[in-house]
């Protein structure tokens, strides 16, 4: 399947499943302790948003804490819960996604 339409389809049931819940990975709380915002492991996030940027930045999202405190993470800096009626689908995606970059990456 060609990774554009394979991001395009999830990124709309993402969408149509807004919003949702996550939990941040260490360097997105890193990102909001830096500005200011002192989140733990365990502050859940609320998805309000959703875009697919193709295979450059793959599937962004509008994350917020509360209405003060939003920003655009990847969908690969969030933990979800396997209650998340996408679960299967969105770690199928991250597992698939951070082995892209892996590849990316490589020099030579």
């Amino acid at each position: 399947m060609d990774i554009t339409l394979q991001y395009e389809e999830l990124t709309e049931k993402i969408e149509k499943n807004l919003p949702l819940k996550a939990l941040p990975i260490r360097e997105l709380v890193q990102i909001f302790r830096d500005k200011g915002n002192p989140i733990t492991l365990k502050t859940e996030l609320t998805i309000t948003d959703v875009h697919n940027s193709g295979d450059i930045s793959g599937i962004m999202c509008t994350v917020q804490n509360d209405n003060e405190n939003v920003i655009i993470c990847s969908l690969t800096h969030l933990i979800f819960s396997p209650k998340c009626p996408l679960f299967s689908e969105i770690c199928d995606y991250q597992r698939k996604r951070e082995k892209r970059i892996k590849k990316l990456n490589q020099t030579g």
